[in-house]
């Protein structure tokens, strides 16, 4: 089954339409490879073994009765552990939580995946309290990454156990949160596409949140038209979040094949990026080329109006504000032993003054209405999205902020933006291309996502365990 456990959404849907494969046989295969492979990945808190083979043969019903069928019928997914499922505990990753009560509400994105038919295998890893661009855990264990047979190494936060679980055939999607990279990071230290959707594209209601500000969920798949499924089945206006009701639904998938030429992209000049491995900059120079090749315009002055440093401390600010805010008190007296660096990340946030977090939220409206102008003269701004590669968990020093260097601008800007896998290190270690886009214009990035593709076999690539 191994062929089975590399197929995408859209693969399966077709394989369940001709009835060479079923999603009973499918999330067996699923969950008897996380049985197998779990213990040692961690990128599983907790399996739904029963209910999802329950959600299978529904699916499987469905199919054979000629009964309408859903988006992702029969798609087994995995949940960042942020997401409440009703009758579920959800534990943000921290021991803290270990003996919350089940929860009583559905996220309205669990809600909506499943009613497109969606098997939900579980609920997947993170970084405690989802504050960690590394993805490690002290507490709940760290996920490991799968495509270093020999060495343990980091997989990227926050959204950790989301990234193991797809690119380690534990899953064939999964949902993550970004706040200031927290899909795109796991994304590309696994070889998968992760779209960092734009604030208020999907709800974050039944989310536990670090930053009611700039916390948003998206998707992580193998290619960028599986995230243009599961963006499509989870998007869209919810009354239980205000934010999401300024913008209709949209149809992400009718123009997904439609041809990029004449998209004009920005190219992130290397002296503003600060280090970057070699290896990486030579395959975001080749993507370059890829995309030129399918017809993009090249303008470079984008660039000029970003500073990655100033961008990271100010969104910092904001951040670790409002993630004491909502968990602080949770570390209050002797909790639990958990993760010394994301408790101290989030208990860092008792020192900003209210003043000080004010100013922040204003200053980055300010600097919002400012960015706005580089987009008149570019559709697409290009870099890397991570400078490294993944590191040794032996190694990872949580000072380096590394991981979100290149990432944390787009949350600040509410912008959204696309990782794409971009080729493999000599070390055999994914890289990743960034592309970013204006607020609400993930359909853009997707168009770009699924051209690049249709044109490299990057996003082909799996770790040897397969």
């Amino acid at each position: 089954m191994s062929d089975v456990l590399g197929l995408g959404a859209g693969e399966l849907g077709q394989a369940y339409r001709r009835g060479t494969l079923s999603p009973v046989e499918v999330t067996r295969a699923y969950l008897d490879r996380i049985a197998a492979s779990n213990d040692r990945l961690r990128a599983y808190v907790e399996v739904y073994a029963e209910p999802a083979l329950a959600q299978a043969r529904a699916s499987e019903q469905r199919l054979a009765s000629g009964l309408p069928t859903g988006l992702l019928e029969g798609v087994p997914l995995a949940l960042k552990d942020l997401l409440h499922v009703e009758g579920r505990r959800t534990t943000a990753g921290s021991t803290v939580f270990a003996d919350r009560a089940p929860s009583s509400v559905t996220s309205t994105v669990a809600s909506r995946l499943m009613g497109a038919g969606a098997v939900v295998l579980g609920k997947a890893n993170l970084v405690e309290f989802a504050y960690g661009g590394w993805g490690t855990n002290q507490g709940m264990g760290s996920p490991v990454n799968p495509w270093d047979p020999s060495v343990e190494r980091c997989v990227g936060g926050s959204s950790s156990g989301s990234g193991v679980a797809v690119s380690a055939g534990l899953a064939v999607g999964a949902i993550g949160t970004d706040t200031g990279g927290s899909v795109r990071i796991p994304s590309a230290f696994c070889g998968l596409t992760g779209l960092k959707t734009t604030q208020g594209r999907v709800s974050n209601h039944g989310v536990d949140l670090v930053s009611h500000t700039l916390d948003t969920v998206g998707p992580m798949a193998w290619t960028a038209e599986d995230a243009a499924l599961l963006l499509q089945a989870m998007h869209g206006p919810d009354p239980h979040d205000p934010a999401t009701l300024q913008r209709a639904p949209e149809d992400f998938l009718s123009r997904l094949r439609e041809p990029v030429a004449g998209l004009r992209i920005s190219v992130a000049p290397v002296n503003i990026l600060g280090h970057v491995e070699p290896a990486i900059q030579r395959a975001v120079d080749d993507a370059v080329g890829v995309l030129m090749s399918l017809g993009c315009l090249r303008r470079d002055e984008a660039f000029s109006h970003i500073d990655f440093v100033a961008d990271q401390v100010e969104s910092g600010v904001i951040i670790s504000s409002e993630a004491y805010a909502e968990h602080g008190h949770l570390l209050q007296g002797s909790p639990p032993p958990g993760d010394a660096a994301a408790r101290a990340r989030l208990l860092s946030g008792a020192a900003i003054a209210a003043p000080r977090y004010a100013a922040a939220l204003r200053e980055r409206q300010r600097r919002i209405r400012d960015f706005a102008r580089v987009f008149e003269h570019t559709d697409l701004l290009v870099l890397p999205t991570l400078p490294v590669t993944a590191r040794p968990l032996a190694t990872i020093d949580e000072a380096d902020l590394a991981p979100s260097r290149l990432t944390r601008f787009v949350g600040y800007y509410g912008l959204s933006a696309l990782a794409l896998p971009c080729g493999l290190s000599p070390e055999g270690l994914p890289m990743s291309l960034q592309l970013v886009a204006p607020a609400f214009h993930e359909a853009r990035l997707l168009r770009a996502g699924v051209a690049f593709q249709s044109a490299t076999a990057f996003h082909r690539a799996r770790p040897s365990s397969f």
